[in-house]
């Protein structure tokens, strides 16, 4: 039996305003929060934050290729944005700051249609304080945008299936493109699909709606068709069993992290809730809010039991049936007759989600977002080295952990350090884990720096680490230190350059007329070894000449002959920004000798002109340096 939306009390939207107001606050807190982490740089890499920009079908390729699991929509969603706004991990996290906003003003909207506007209220306001989920409102990830879709998604179907109003076209397409959407943003909304098919085959009255509601899914299902090899992909790969939990850990967790650690305080509201099942009339209108969360919660933890669908890290999971639980405990909220009691209940319940993430197996509960703590303060590093960079400079710093450095999806090659190095700073940088043994450091440090001549040392002089002074005297052999960039309390950066340079020298760059740069040359000739070692920076403006251009560089006489003493390497081997090569000289006779570097077509073997922005000078053969062996 359906019921009219006229027999339920209305009210105006100013009793919401202040609900959404707290959860935005509460939900803001971390939108500049240090540090992203591995999730959020992975969609940041799919958006094409890391190597794109990304076009709309190189997102769709992105996320087919490496993260098949997974479906595009936010990705989508988070490249249009970047282009808006950039891409500063603040200004990303608005995104799904504004989809976890619009998704409690439906869980409003379902309760006050559908059950009364207390209801709603309710409702929202337990969902705007629980802490678990406020934290997917300032994460670049997509669980704000499914709950949003779910509960539209829940909002057309109840539309079509509870009420006597008119149904339009737009209700029949909402609920069409809310149902494929949400599996587009992620194909875990294929549970939430499941309990609406289980509630819709048992317990809804089989007229004409009830079959337009079966077509109404059946074409959101052949809207997803087309990613739907891609998610059997995803599906085929071996589930992730790590802190896999059995069916009553997984229950307790889940029970934990929806009351905000106040179990049993909740037992009230769903007590209330219980209570007033034998009231035909309340039951009509409750009755989707109960079964519907039952089923889909029944659906995880069986799922869950029988392939560990759900690890310890990734309790978010249960995150798809909230929205209706917080309905059934709304209800319950709104048939205390002393609204005051409810609102302790609520101060009770907000106080205990501060205490749950505090708590010291919190973060356990959301992966390896933990680490980010021992990072350092990347976000400082750029507001303060903003504007006192040059372009080739290299960042040395330190990291308690050396996940900072990790590469989070190999083909999208950065990690968490190069995002806020190269991406939001404009230089690169490397981060040394202090807890690398001496004999590591000797061994990891000049791998590091190898290929920069530009250095900024940068250290907090109030916490220095223990390797500190290991580390600077093994800079200091092959670098010499310059101005000090930046002086602060808590950040301390000072320029270094490479021996054979001095501080006030300045960079000698090439523009070749095919687009390619040498952004600076030097050489050292390095007599004791035979050899002569030369740095080359390059940079390209279009990929394309990666492919297409091969480097020479070669030792010629004062007269001009190749002594065949040269190294060439195809653009694509990994020299941006940086190429280092040592050319030896044992066996040259006695004489002046000059180092020139040669760009050519790798097809045709032409060698491509080129001008020194320094001196004017042009040709295709530009020298670096000149050296002389004596006899």
């Amino acid at each position: 039996m359906r019921f009219s939306n006229q027999n339920i009390q209305t009210a105006p939207w100013r009793w919401m305003l202040p609900v959404l107001l707290i959860a935005a606050f509460l939900g803001a807190q971390g939108l500049n929060a240090d540090a992203i982490w591995i999730d959020e740089l992975t969609s940041i890499g799919h958006a094409g934050g890391l190597t794109g920009p990304f076009s709309p079908v190189d997102v769709l390729e992105s996320v087919r290729d490496i993260s098949p699991k997974h479906a595009p929509l936010f990705f989508e969603l988070t490249a249009g944005w970047a282009a808006l706004v950039g891409w500063h991990h603040a200004a990303l996290r608005v995104l799904p700051l504004f989809f976890g906003v619009i998704a409690l003003a439906w869980v409003y909207r379902i309760g006050k249609d559908f059950a009364g506007w207390r209801v709603g209220l309710w409702a929202s306001l337990f969902l705007g304080l629980n802490v678990f989920w406020l934290e997917y409102w300032h994460e670049i990830r997509m669980y704000s945008l499914q709950f949003m879709l779910i509960m539209a998604l829940l909002w057309h179907y109840l539309h079509v299936t509870q009420t006597r109003s008119a149904v339009g076209w737009h209700h029949w397409l909402g609920l069409i493109l809310t149902a494929a959407l949400s599996l587009y943003t992620q194909p875990f909304s294929i549970f939430v699909l499941a309990a609406i098919g289980i509630y819709h085959l048992f317990f809804v009255p089989r007229d004409q709606r009830w079959l337009q509601t079966v077509c109404a899914f059946l074409a959101a299902g052949l809207l997803y068709i087309p990613w739907l090899p891609v998610t059997a992909v995803g599906l085929a790969a071996k589930f992730d069993t790590f802190g896999e939990m059995a069916l009553e850990e997984a229950a307790a967790v889940f029970m934990r992290l929806l009351t905000n650690g106040s179990e049993f305080l909740m037992l009230i509201p769903l007590a209330a809730a219980a209570v007033q099942m034998r009231h035909r009339r309340y039951w009509r209108r409750v009755k989707p809010f109960w079964l519907l969360a039952v089923l889909i919660l029944a659906l995880l933890l069986l799922t869950n039991e029988i392939i560990g669908l759900i690890p310890l890290r990734r309790a978010r999971y249960f995150l798809i049936s909230w929205g209706l639980w917080a309905l059934v405990i709304g209800s319950g909220l709104a048939w205390i007759r002393r609204w005051w009691l409810a609102a302790a209940i609520m101060l009770i319940y907000l106080g205990s989600g501060f205490a749950l993430r505090d708590a010291e197996d919190y973060a356990g509960y959301q992966g390896t977002i933990s680490v980010v703590d021992s990072y350092p303060p990347l976000a400082e590093y750029v507001t303060a080295l903003r504007g006192k960079t040059s372009p080739h400079d290299y960042v040395v710093g330190f990291t308690d952990t050396n996940f900072v450095n990790r590469i989070g999806k190999r083909e999208h090659g950065l990690s968490t350090a190069d995002y806020y190095m190269e991406r939001l700073l404009g230089i690169d940088g490397a981060f040394i884990p202090t807890n690398y043994s001496a004999e590591r450091l000797e061994v990891d440090i000049p791998a590091k720096l190898d290929n920069h001549p530009y250095l900024l040392f940068t250290y907090n002089p109030q916490q220095k680490p223990q390797i500190f002074d290991l580390t600077r005297a093994i800079i200091e052999r092959g670098y010499q230190p310059c101005s000090i960039v930046l002086e602060e309390p808590r950040l301390f950066a000072r320029r270094y350059v490479y021996r054979a340079l001095t501080c006030d020298r300045e960079y000698q760059p090439i523009r070749y007329d095919n687009g390619i740069a040498v952004v600076d040359r030097f050489a050292d000739w390095m007599p004791q070894r035979d050899a002569v070692r030369v740095a080359t920076g390059w940079e390209v403006e279009d990929k394309r000449l990666l492919d297409e251009y091969n480097v020479s560089l070669q030792i010629h006489t004062a007269e001009g002959q190749n002594t065949g003493r040269q190294e060439d390497r195809h653009l694509y081997d990994d020299i941006l920004k940086w190429y280092v090569a040592e050319l030896p000289t044992d066996g040259l006779p006695p004489g002046d000798y000059r180092v020139m570097v040669i760009v050519y077509d790798r097809a045709t073997n032409r060698k491509v002109s080129g001008a020194d922005l320094t001196s004017g000078e042009s040709g295709t053969m530009m020298p670096i340096t000149v050296f002389s062996i004596k006899e």
